[in-house]
């Protein structure tokens, strides 16, 4: 049995995966030992976090590899992301030729799903409402938050430009602590809710899914 290995960019990214993903996945019946872990962007000085360098991601996937006996996938934000990556393009709808060519850089290594998100996390806590009353308290403010969702039937869409993409519109709605009320959010949303409405998002699930079923 093949453990399961998400190497994603930081501790936000971990909570997510430790308090969303892998319970949803284990509900599926599926007994693999899963875990997530942020990219080591400094290994001496044991720092952690953030995709600043393609190399790093590609040394920690190596890095698991060696270990044998495992499936690794990633799970990082478009917004953002280093140039150095294979097929680099700023076209968020091109997204799955950097993957294909982050597969390519690994010789299309079956037990390798990479994957990276339209344009970044914060863009799935858009799929309902739910968990946003329990980091805003002002109505006003949590309408702005119902238009958004209104607006975007698809909420890997929200990006118009750097300045709008969905961290930075919960950045001027409320007083956004990356960490803590993402945690929270993301405790009261349903992962279902999620696949549902988030394409790429679900397409990844169904990969990693069939990759577990094997």
């Amino acid at each position: 049995m093949k453990r399961l290995v998400f190497i994603v960019e930081g501790d936000t990214e971990v909570i997510f995966i430790n308090d969303v993903v892998i319970p949803y996945l284990y509900n599926l019946d599926f007994k693999n030992p899963m875990n997530a872990q942020t990219i080591i962007t400094n290994r001496k000085q044991h720092k952690k976090g953030g995709v600043v360098n393609y190399e790093y991601l590609k040394n920690d996937i190596n890095r698991v590899l060696a270990q044998g006996n495992v499936i690794i996938t990633t799970f990082i934000d478009f917004f953002r992301l280093p140039t150095n990556f294979p097929n680099f393009t700023i076209d968020s709808k091109l997204i799955n030729t950097i993957e294909e060519g982050i597969s390519i850089d690994f010789d299309n290594n079956e037990n390798i799903i990479p994957y990276i998100q339209r344009h970044e996390l914060e863009a799935l806590m858009f799929a309902k409402k739910d968990g946003f009353e329990l980091v805003i308290d002002e109505d006003d403010k949590l309408l702005l938050i119902e238009n958004i969702i209104e607006e975007y039937p698809n909420p890997e869409d929200i990006n118009s430009n750097p300045e709008n993409a969905p961290s930075k519109r919960l950045e001027r709605i409320f007083k956004y602590d990356k960490v803590a009320d993402s945690e929270l959010i993301f405790g009261m949303l349903d992962i279902q809710s999620i696949i549902d409405k988030c394409p790429r998002f679900n397409n990844w699930m169904q990969n990693i899914i069939e990759k577990l079923s094997e």
